[in-house]
């Protein structure tokens, strides 16, 4: 299996997560640590890999692989701080769209991960693509965006430090500690009273969560979530995999649009004339990225 199919099935499946936390979350983010920490501590679970095929590297090797974990965990932090004061579907393409532009100028510059004329074209139309195909005109708060770009370029940084980690380590053992470090930047977030009081309650008392529908979804974003590790790590281009995501959001459509009847909250906005053809000409150019780059 070649990466862009698995980068397609990972997309897929996070378009399936993202689907059921739209229709079991509808309160916003009252403390944005308590999300951070839950993901980031569930990254404990990856030490289910260590039976097949997980091998100990340098101490350098190993460190390097914790702090890109431990990134990623305040990267999803200023994530969903940002989400907190706007709503997740002007943050999210803004992300989308920064982050694959973050990430291939740290590839160039600390992987020398180079893009061919044909590749960059399509690298820039499926971007373009991506931002369309989720953007959603309005009144935005400029403190969400300043916490976005600092969410973005975190895990722009921890992407590529899980590339340059996959290039040293074979990916079972990089993908693990990068994991455990995930961990131990979710016990940073307990270090503020307010978090520890904040999560410590959630636990106690997690409230309504949609039970087998909730663990689908988690198991979805799980999985989504390896397979787009493995997709860097066997890739030629850690910036590539990522600009792919705007596949996550034709998706999103296919599976959205069916629902919408029955579930209306998950789709906010009115699918007017206008803006169906924006989700229609958006996702034209991502399909037209996806054909310059493969063929």
């Amino acid at each position: 299996m070649n990466w862009l199919t698995i980068v397609i099935i990972a997309y897929f499946l996070n378009a399936i997560a993202i689907t059921i936390d739209k229709i079991l979350l509808s309160k916003k983010i009252p403390n944005p640590a308590v999300y951070a920490f839950f993901i980031s501590a569930l990254s404990l679970f990856a030490l289910v890999l260590i039976p097949f095929g997980f091998k100990f590297y340098s101490l350098t090797q190993i460190i390097i692989a914790l702090v890109a974990g431990i990134i990623f965990a305040f990267a999803l932090l200023f994530m969903f701080k940002a989400i907190s004061k706007n709503e997740a579907s002007r943050i999210t393409p803004f992300m989308g769209g920064l982050q694959p532009i973050f990430i291939f100028i740290f590839a160039l510059i600390f992987l020398d991960e180079k893009l061919g004329l044909q590749s960059l074209t399509a690298f820039f139309i499926i971007i373009l693509g991506t931002v369309a195909i989720s953007w959603q005109s309005g009144k935005s708060s400029a403190k969400s965006y300043q916490l976005a770009i600092i969410a973005t370029l975190l895990f722009a940084i921890s992407y590529t430090m899980n590339k340059y980690v996959f290039i040293q380590q074979d990916f079972i053992s990089g993908f693990v500690w990068t994991r455990v470090g995930a961990f131990l930047g979710a016990l940073f977030l307990l270090i503020p009273k307010t978090n520890r009081q904040d999560i410590g309650g959630k636990i106690k008392n997690p409230g309504k969560n949609g039970g087998g529908l909730f663990i689908f979804g988690q198991i979805s974003g799980a999985l989504s979530f390896i397979l787009i590790n493995y997709a860097i790590a066997i890739s030629s281009s850690v910036a590539l995999v990522n600009a792919l995501q705007g596949l996550q959001y034709i998706f999103l459509l296919i599976i959205i649009i069916p629902l919408a009847k029955k579930i209306p909250r998950l789709l906010k906005e009115e699918f007017s004339p206008k803006v169906l053809a924006q989700k229609i000409l958006a996702t034209i150019l991502i399909i037209l990225g996806l054909f310059i780059l493969f063929f």
